[in-house]
């Protein structure tokens, strides 16, 4: 028996990163993914206490070496295990400001994560 399929929510949050989290836990583990652990541990522990199977992995989805590392750790925790969907939630900085009027490196820092 091959083990069950897995799926990787990146930018867990409160709203919604988790809200997609909840559902894919409805039928699969999930791997949640966020730079703060304050953003997936009681999400982590409410899908798990309901009867569903997920970890938290500390990701910055801007740097390679980052992402590289989580999904280590995800293989290694779903071993074996194909990957049923991956959502990407993440984003950089909210911007005030029209776009016209947005300098390079703030447009770039938004762009680097959500592209």
């Amino acid at each position: 028996m091959s083990p069950s399929p897995f799926a990787v929510v990146a930018g867990v949050g409160p709203g919604t990163g988790a809200a997609v989290a909840r559902r894919f836990a409805k039928a699969y583990p999930v791997a949640l993914l966020a730079r703060s652990p304050d953003n997936y541990e009681s999400l982590v522990q409410e899908i798990n206490n309901s009867g569903g199977k997920a970890i938290g992995i500390s990701t910055d989805v801007s740097s390679e070496e980052s992402v590289k590392s989580a999904f280590t750790k995800i293989k290694e925790e779903y071993q074996g295990a194909g990957c049923a969907a991956a959502v990407f939630n993440a984003s950089g900085p909210f911007m005030r400001k029209p776009l016209l009027e947005m300098g390079v490196e703030e447009f770039g820092r938004s762009w680097e994560v959500s592209a």
